[in-house]
């Protein structure tokens, strides 16, 4: 009797103890997502563990990457463990359990071994994988992986970061006075999501706070890993052993998280139990074993009704077709702009995990999530936002850390070759084209040497204006950022002439040579001569050259020597 109870014990600590070690590496390799990234190995560890990603993806026709088969130590665990996935690895498990001695519990729960809700994920499966056939990759939404990553990514990484902020602001003053310089200048960049951010959150607030009806309500439930998980746990080799020394006080029933238990505290439903042994350590006779070769009278099992689970499944059917992302149908905005190296719209869309490391990663907070550019399907994944920021020449971290190559690792060489999309000019924004003022942002900020200005002469007057050279822009959108007007900038980039390939190079040579061609010097443009089929001429003066020299003779008006 002692030997069990100290066995009982030891479970009890380690199991808590396993579960913060992979939650704080969780928490550590999202940490590593930043710019620049020193070491990338192992951002992708859970999800190489997860098998449901490995099948939507293969459903939809998506290529599979072998990294993504480590995924079978999952599978083997569970078939010869039960769900130990869920009840030590899984860093959402973790986390509903660290909230679940926060939130409120409700003092009654489902009889033993029933739940009104517990099939549920089985027909989300259906759902999902159903779906997957036809294109649309549901999987991605519902994934608790890929959705505590968005999580992190569009919330809880942004909330840190303004705290930080908020607190150094508090402290700077002091670090000032203490003649501490590096404290005083230390501050965070603060990355800034769109509105479905803020839908990821309200989401995940749902799941959380659905634990004041059932504890764990999410992976009981609703959780598709979950569901699948448990199929493969049903005949698991591990399993719940009691003795004739049980008591049937309930205290195991009780005690469960995942109400695995039946009436008579004897069976035990091995596609609910997470392996915590939660029973086992408070069961007052040590009448509770875990091991090998549990008996089958042992074990009960309630069976999710087949009409139901076909239901599920032609409901992901019509799902995929109306959402227009099936193999048939496409639907993409004539504004939506993906990040460089993206694989061709369709296999974007059956590759991209909607995780948001590209996002995170980001050292512009450029990518944001899409809404419905690209339609249903298309919500959270990245889309490169101009206003917000540019894409950095030297940068090529979002191919470096997808996790299943929807955006290609290009070098960065290669990748200031990937062309997303062409700079246009709305001249009756252009500070230069319509207010007759001299403004050479855009220029100063391209890159790629692919604004060229040259001299206008129109109604308006005669002075420099900003043209675009198609050949040379690859639509990194710095120009759009740093336009100075104000709410819409006046240059915006468009995905025109966009390049995207699933393999091969981008260098052409034909942009090469047109890269090493410098300016020489402004050329004169005139609108009315160029109607009229002539050209040439001197160089007209500037308007405030024909104002006289009170302001500084060459200078511009308010300029003064």
């Amino acid at each position: 009797m002692a030997k069990k109870a100290v066995r009982a014990s030891l479970s009890a600590k380690l199991r808590p103890v396993v579960q913060i070690l992979f939650l704080f590496f969780f928490l550590s390799i999202f940490l590593k997502l930043s710019y620049p990234l020193r070491d990338h190995i192992g951002e992708n560890f859970f999800f190489n563990l997860d098998p449901l990603i490995v099948l939507a993806l293969a459903l939809s026709g998506s290529a599979i990457l072998m990294t993504l088969f480590a995924s079978v130590i999952t599978v083997i665990a569970s078939v010869v463990f039960g769900r130990v996935f869920c009840g030590w690895l899984c860093p959402l498990g973790s986390i509903y359990d660290l909230f679940a001695h926060i939130l409120p519990k409700r003092k009654t729960q489902p009889a033993e071994g029933k739940g009104p809700y517990k099939n549920y994920k089985y027909y989300l499966l259906a759902f999902i994988l159903a779906s997957a056939v036809f294109g649309f990759s549901a999987a991605l939404f519902f994934d608790p992986l890929v959705f505590l990553y968005r999580i992190f990514t569009f919330n809880v990484f942004p909330s840190v970061v303004l705290l930080i902020n908020i607190t150094m602001d508090i402290i700077r003053p002091l670090a000032l006075k203490m003649g501490m310089m590096n404290l005083y200048m230390f501050s965070l960049e603060q990355p800034v999501f769109n509105v479905f951010g803020f839908v990821n959150l309200v989401l995940f607030l749902a799941v959380v706070g659905l634990i004041v009806v059932e504890r764990r309500f999410w992976c009981r439930n609703l959780c598709p890993l979950g569901a699948m998980l448990s199929l493969m746990s049903r005949f698991s080799l591990w399993g719940r052993h009691v003795s004739s020394d049980c008591i049937h006080c309930s205290k195991c029933t009780r005690e469960c998280p995942m109400n695995s238990i039946a009436e008579g505290h004897e069976d035990t439903s091995m596609r609910e139990c997470i392996q915590c042994q939660r029973c086992e350590t408070v069961c007052p006779t040590n009448a509770i074993t875990f091991g090998f070769g549990s008996p089958t009278e042992q074990r009960f099992e309630v069976n999710p009704s087949r009409r139901s689970i076909i239901f599920s499944a032609v409901g992901g059917i019509v799902t995929a077709l109306s959402a227009g992302t099936s193999r048939a149908t496409k639907t993409t905005s004539e504004t939506l702009l993906r990040p460089p190296g993206s694989l061709e719209e369709k296999d974007f869309l059956d590759a991209c995990l909607r995780c948001g490391e590209c996002m995170k990663v980001c050292p512009t907070n450029a990518l944001q999530p899409a809404k419905l550019e690209a339609g249903i399907e298309g919500m959270f994944t990245p889309k490169l936002t101009p206003r917000v920021g540019g894409c950095e020449e030297q940068c090529n971290l979002c191919g470096q850390v997808c996790p299943t190559g929807a955006i290609r690792k290009l070098p960065v060489e290669e990748k200031q070759y990937a062309v997303i999309g062409n700079a246009t000019i709305d001249r009756k924004l252009c500070i230069a084209w319509e207010q007759l003022k001299v403004c050479l942002i855009c220029d100063e900020v391209c890159p790629f040497d692919a604004i060229e200005f040259k001299m206008v002469k129109d109604e308006k007057g005669t002075l420099q204006r900003p043209f675009v050279t198609e050949d040379k822009c690859v639509g990194c959108g710095q120009c759009e950022f740093g336009c100075p007007v104000k709410g819409e900038a006046a240059i915006r980039v468009l995905p025109v002439n966009e390049v995207r390939k699933n393999d091969g190079s981008y260098i052409t040579e034909r942009v090469k040579q047109l890269r090493e061609v410098n300016d020489e010097g402004v050329e004169f443009y005139d609108e009315y001569e160029e109607e009229s089929g002539t050209s040439g001429g001197a160089k007209p003066s500037m308007p405030w050259e024909q104002q006289g020299s009170d302001d500084g003779g060459d200078l511009p008006p308010g300029f003064v020597e």
